[in-house]
C-alpha cells in the first residue's frame, strides 16, 4: 500500500511542481510515509520518476495498440487519417480522466511528459513510444504518401502530442467537462496540421 501511495503522491508532486524540482519529502509528507519508504520502495529518486512514468505510459501506449489493432480488424484497405489521428489523441484524453480523478491537475504531468522532459524522462518515454511509432508510422505513410517521412515525423511530434501536451498543461484543460468533444477537435486539428502540403 506505502508504494501506491508514494507513487500517487509523487505523480501529483511532479504535476505540480515539475519532475527535477519535485520535492521527496513533500511526495513523504503527501503519502504518509517515512523518511526511507521512497529508498526502500524505489531504492532512487530516478526510479520513482520511472515507476511513475510506467505507469502512466504503459497502458496509454498499451491503449494506442489496441486501437490501431481494432481498425485494422474492421478494414483491408489503408486506414483513414482521421481513425489513426484519434487512435493517438483518445488515449491521452482517457489517461488525463484517470490522473484527474487520482489528484485534481495531474493530468499536468502528461504535458510535462510531452513539452518539456528532462533528460533521463526523454529516453524513458521515447523507449514507450518506439512500438508505437514502429505500427503506425507505416499507416500514417500510406494514408499521406505526399508528406516526406522526415516531416510527417515531425508533425506528428508538434501536431499532435505538442498540441496534447500544451493542452495537459493548461490548469483550466476542458478534459473532464466533454472528453468526446474535446477528442474530436483534437483529431480535427490534428488531421489538418498532419495532413498539410508537403512544402510546409
Amino acid at each position: 500500500m506505502t508504494a501506491n501511495a508514494l507513487l500517487n503522491a509523487a505523480e501529483a508532486e511532479f504535476a505540480d511542481s515539475g519532475i527535477e524540482d519535485a520535492s521527496l519529502r513533500a511526495i513523504m509528507r503527501a503519502a504518509d510515509a517515512d523518511a526511507g519508504s521512497v529508498h526502500y520502495h524505489f531504492r532512487t529518486r530516478e526510479a520513482l520518476v520511472r515507476a511513475v512514468l510506467d505507469r502512466i505510459l504503459a497502458p496509454l501506449n498499451a491503449r494506442r495498440l489496441k486501437l490501431l489493432d481494432e481498425a485494422e480488424t474492421v478494414s483491408d484497405s489503408p486506414l483513414d487519417l482521421d481513425v489513426l489521428i484519434e487512435a493517438l489523441v483518445r488515449p491521452d484524453v482517457e489517461a488525463a480522466c484517470v490522473l484527474d480523478g487520482r489528484s485534481r491537475g495531474s493530468a499536468r504531468l502528461i504535458g510535462a511528459i510531452y513539452i518539456r522532459p528532462a533528460d533521463f524522462v526523454k529516453e524513458r518515454v521515447e523507449d514507450h513510444f518506439r512500438p508505437v511509432a514502429e505500427r503506425f508510422l507505416p499507416h500514417l505513410t500510406c494514408s499521406l504518401p505526399h508528406v516526406p517521412l522526415d516531416l510527417l515525423s515531425w508533425r506528428v511530434r508538434w501536431c499532435v502530442f505538442g498540441m496534447v501536451g500544451a493542452l495537459m498543461s493548461d490548469e483550466l484543460a476542458p478534459f473532464v467537462s466533454d472528453s468526446e468533444e474535446l477528442i474530436a477537435r483534437l483529431v480535427a486539428v490534428s488531421v489538418a496540421g498532419v495532413s498539410a502540403g508537403a512544402s510546409v
